[in-house]
């Protein structure tokens, strides 16, 4: 009997040693196979993110020179990042990239359909970059450019200013971005809102008045940046002739039978 026992007892030990080397073999596999997953990821990414870096030197290179893009310069720029999202179909860098992208061939095409297909694309382009990067400045404040020429003056555009504003305040191109569009739909927006422009004036002008003043005076707005002292000398005698022209209108109003 007790031969016979320790005899069972062995085979037991036996099947649990081989049912154990079993979940090993599958735990490693498991393990190789998680970190193959991993590697691979890291790689897209990498890839992806180099891809983008590639797509952003173009851009800067004709930034640089102030100067607009060319059809084959946007084209290869766009391609960098076509490629990087082949790679990471989500990567809001490449999406922004690619939405700011969109908006330039925009802004250089002379064919209408082509300008708002361009349009279309920015917008959904940050909109999904948006996604994972809500906290985004410049997102927010190109959102708000592509819903002002896809001519939406709607609450996702004012929301889209004030969320812009609120997380980029001191960013220079920011700025002039959000002024840019609020002032393009000023009649649109509620006291709050162009209260919040008046500010956006007065500290640009601590970092870029001489673009600020170009967005208002491409507007016209004088009445808005002639009271504050900052502005005072790239400003001054356009401030005078508005002020010389508000008069002489007024005074032709007074004297009308």
């Amino acid at each position: 009997m007790i031969a016979r026992n320790q005899g069972g007892d062995g085979r037991v030990r036996a099947v649990h040693r081989t049912n154990e080397r079993g979940r090993d073999k599958a735990a490693y596999i498991a393990l190789f196979v998680f970190l193959a997953l991993v590697a691979t990821q890291v790689a897209r990414l990498g890839a992806s993110g180099l891809l983008v870096q590639l797509g952003q030197f173009e851009i800067d290179r004709w930034e640089a020179k102030s100067r607009s893009p060319d059809k084959e310069e946007l084209k290869r720029s766009a391609q960098f990042f076509a490629d990087s999202l082949s790679y990471v179909s989500d990567n809001p860098w490449a999406l922004e990239a690619a939405g700011a992208l969109d908006l330039a061939k925009m802004r250089g095409s002379r064919v209408p359909r082509e300008a708002l297909a361009a349009t279309k694309s920015a917008y959904a382009r940050i909109r999904q970059a948006l996604i994972q990067r809500p906290t985004s400045p410049f997102l927010w404040a190109n959102l708000a450019l592509t819903k002002l020429y896809l001519n939406e003056i709607d609450g996702e555009l004012r929301a889209a200013l004030r969320h812009a504003d609120e997380l980029g305040p001191w960013e220079p191109t920011v700025q002039q971005t959000v002024l840019f569009v609020g002032l393009a739909v000023w009649r649109d927006l509620d006291p709050e809102l162009r209260h919040t422009l008046v500010r956006t004036i007065e500290r640009g002008a601590s970092r870029n008045p001489q673009k600020m003043f170009e967005v208002v005076k491409s507007h016209r707005r004088f009445d808005l940046i002639c009271a504050i002292r900052k502005y005072e000398v790239i400003a001054g005698s356009d401030c005078k002739n508005a002020a010389a022209a508000s008069s002489g209108n007024a005074l032709k109003q007074g004297q009308r039978p």
